[in-house]
């Protein structure tokens, strides 16, 4: 089984994954509700199974591409697994997905489930065939959609090629990486390595993998701000949609007064 934590900076923590790393083909339970806060200012939960993307307290989704030169908030889409086993939100790849809590409080806690589809890359580094480039995933918070981020609670890069290393559950790096797949808790349950238009590789790799993730901490923000959550490739570096992609599922995010 694998085990991984994470320390991160400032006021935000990080509980590692659980669950056994065996291929699975059942849905995913719901993740556990993650870290508390101690009120219920906002309280949502998006499993996407009714295809909604606004939830309790105003929480609402929404989308950039970043390949088209500018920034453009459009509405996301909730697809499906290959397999039909759940519904998630994506499939993208060189985009940003933001997670609006217009209802901040001073505390927040957010759990997700992370799933990687295709043929991603890592730390960039391959045993046998040379190098490629490091396909790095970042969450942050923004105070505003357009904005920058200030806040950064956690840049990674992901490996589903079992000859190339992946940093998480460490933050990105180049070296001193941990084997493909660390961490998450299961592989191939969306069943996209059947997809033809993933292009997975079909030695010794994954079609997909799945991460659970929970995080908390102080609102960054100014008082009675609202908080954006930013899910994104931060050098819009993966391959395509077909062979690189990614979603978000089983989100559940709280704030407190």
């Amino acid at each position: 089984m694998f085990a991984a934590a994470l320390v991160l900076a400032a006021c935000s923590e990080s509980t590692g994954p659980d669950g056994s790393p065996d291929t699975r083909y059942a849905k995913p339970a719901p993740p556990p509700t993650g870290p508390s806060v101690a009120g219920t200012l906002t309280n949502a939960t998006y499993t996407f199974e009714d295809l909604s993307i606004t939830g309790a307290s105003g929480t609402s989704w929404a989308i950039d591409d970043l390949e088209d030169g500018g920034f453009s908030a459009a509405a996301p889409s909730v697809v499906s697994a290959w397999n039909n086993s759940t519904r998630f939100l994506g499939r993208i790849d060189n985009h940003a997905l933001f997670l609006i809590v217009p209802n901040a409080g001073s505390e927040w806690s957010l759990a997700f489930d992370l799933y990687i589809i295709g043929s991603w890359d890592g730390q960039g580094q391959q045993a046998q065939q040379g190098s490629f480039g490091q396909d790095i995933w970042r969450l942050g918070i923004r105070c505003t959609i357009s904005g920058g981020l200030v806040q950064d609670i956690l840049t990674t890069d992901f490996s589903n090629q079992l000859t190339v290393q992946q940093s998480y559950p460490m933050t990105a790096r180049k070296t001193g990486g941990n084997r493909a797949g660390e961490g998450s808790y299961g592989q191939d349950l969306l069943g996209f390595r059947n997809d033809p238009s993933v292009h997975t590789p079909q030695f010794r790799s994954f079609g997909d993998t799945e991460y659970h993730m929970s995080f908390s901490g102080t609102n960054p923000c100014a008082p009675g701000q609202g908080m954006i959550f930013s899910f994104i490739v931060p050098d819009a570096g993966l391959q395509s949609n077909y062979d690189e992609s990614w979603g978000v599922d089983n989100v559940v995010i709280k704030t407190d007064a």
